[in-house]
Parts: C-alpha cells; structure tokens; sequence
C-alpha cells in the first residue's frame, strides 16, 4: 500500500445528443485532483480541504466521500488501519453541465483504491463512483463518472438483473466548450432539469433515438467525425425539452456550426454547450465565433479541449 495518491480526473459531457443516461466524453476543458492518505485514526474518510478556483462551490466534497465509502463497500474492506484523509482541488465548475461532482468521485475512487492496493476492475471503480454522484445528483449516475475514469467516450449499459458494463471508445477531436453569461439557476439543476423531460415517448421516436445513437457511437469507433457531428443534433427526446431552459441554445449553436462545427449538443443537463470540431484550427474558429458573441449572450467560459485521457496517477 502507499502512503500517499495523488489522482487527476478530466471534467465530461454527457449525452452528446441522443445518448442520454448512456454516453459520455471526457475533455480536458477541466480536471479535479483528489489526494488521498492513510493518517492514525479510527477508520473514518475525511476531507481534510477543499481548494481550487471552482472550492467555493462545491461545499465539502460530499460525493467524494460517499464515493469513497461505496469503493470500500463493493472491495469488502470491513476496517481501516486508520483514517482516509482527503485533500480535493476543485478545478471543475459545479452546475454547469460539465461533469464537476464526477470528476471528484472518479479521482477519489482511483486515489483510495491505488492507497489501499484494492484489485478492483475499472466497472467495480466507475459503480463506486456512480453512486457517490448520488450525493449531488440525488440518484446515481455513471455516465460521467466513467467518461472521468476511463478518458475517451464511454458507453454505459446496464442488464436486466442491474449489472453494469462500461466500454470505452478511444477516438481523438477536438472539442468547444462554451458556457453562456446569462445562466439558468444551478440550485437543483440536475433535478430539475431531469423533471422537465417526458414521462413516455412513442415508440416511433424512441425507435429513431436509438438508432441514431447506435450510428453516433459507430461514428466514434470508426472515428468518423463528421457523421458523429451530424447524429449529436437528431436528439428528438431530451434535446427538445430541455433546450428553451439553456439561455441562447439556438444562438450559439448557429454560431459554432456556421464557424465550422460539426455538431453541437446541450452538454448534460446544460447550461454548457459542447461542439465537436475537425481540427483545432476548426475549433479555435469556433471558439472566436462564440467568444465575439452570438446575438443573444456573452460566453462566460469558451474552452478549446481534446478528448482526455483517463485518471491518472500524478
């Protein structure tokens, strides 16, 4: 075992259109850093401090530590030889969409597990994660967590008896993140932003919804961007309900796809926008189209990203 981990993990965006609960991207617009060590004590997980320009929002890091616990949970651990002090650099901004509760479970659960010589395979990490992110979200969600755990874009499926398989997908682009100035309420975001979403589809739709993420996640292994780009905006389900509560979707959107965006989708439950480009030439005209303003609003954050790698040891 060491005495000490020090564990980076990329911010995320969920969905990409019609993957919702399903896919993810990991980028490297942000990173949490979460270090962990065994101090005496009488087996508990503290967080010792929390930092970083996004601190003030994040409270006391709670999803790490529930994180933390259902890590130790799931590898059997019945005791400590002394207590689990965490230290949590917030580098991901909470509330925008953007995977920030993620980040710190995912780099939690891969710290703690490096402390303690757990053998868990990565699916046990992103479970363990995934229900830390219940402590934010109010349910477990394992979309971001396994985009911040494994870099790339990962697919979540879980079967018919609840067990959860992860698959990762290792495609390389660049990506635009783009946050509007004029920002929709954060306090219960998630929540509500899941609340405003149809109860029943028809079958028709949800047929189509979900060929199109077949062919999006096709797209992603053949690394075939442009048809990737075109399956992120045909999203006829949580797109369409949820895009009048993201200030200046419309807007923005026409300026990132009229610079040369290939596709643009709400990023999670928003307000962040993402844009996937061909190159970073193409994604720093981009940036500048949104960064200049769209008509409606002034970007609050425009971030030129890549496709991130997984957690890792620093």
């Amino acid at each position: 075992m060491a005495s000490r981990v020090r564990v980076r993990a990329y911010s995320s965006s969920a969905n990409l259109g019609p993957g919702f609960d399903a896919v993810a991207v990991a980028h490297t617009s942000f990173y949490d850093e979460v270090e962990a060590r065994l101090e005496p004590g009488t087996g508990s997980i503290v967080v010792e401090t929390v930092y970083g320009p996004y601190a003030s929002g994040a409270g006391m890091a709670e999803t790490a530590i529930r994180a933390v616990e259902a890590l130790l949970e799931i590898a059997r651990v019945k005791s400590l030889e002394g207590d689990i002090v965490l230290r949590v650099y917030k580098g991901v901004p909470p509330g925008l969409g953007l995977g920030s509760s993620g980040a710190s479970a995912a780099a939690a659960v891969k710290a703690v597990a490096h402390l303690l010589g757990l053998d868990l395979g990565y699916e046990d990490l992103v479970e363990a994660a995934g229900r830390g992110e219940a402590a934010a979200a109010g349910t477990p969600h394992y979309d971001n967590v396994s985009a911040s755990l494994l870099g790339g874009m990962t697919i979540i499926a879980s079967d018919t008896e609840g067990r959860l398989y992860v698959k990762k997908i290792p495609f390389e682009a660049w990506l635009v993140v783009y946050v509007p100035k004029v920002r929709m309420v954060t306090s219960g975001k998630t929540k509500l932003m899941r609340e405003v979403l149809p109860r029943t589809v028809e079958l028709e739709r949800a047929a189509r919804n979900w060929s199109r993420l077949a062919m999006l996640v096709a797209a992603a292994s053949m690394n075939d961007l442009r048809l990737m780009g075109i399956m992120m905006m045909q999203d006829e389900i949580v797109e369409p309900a949820r895009q009048k509560y993201v200030p200046c979707f419309s807007e923005a959107r026409r300026a990132a796809l009229n610079a040369g965006a290939l596709g643009v989708a709400i990023s999670g439950a928003g307000p962040s926008l993402v844009a996937l480009a061909g190159n970073e030439k193409s994604a720093r005209q981009v940036a500048e189209a949104l960064l200049t303003g769209c008509g409606c609003c002034e970007a609050d954050i425009v971030k030129v990203a890549t496709v991130a790698p997984p957690a890792s040891l620093l």
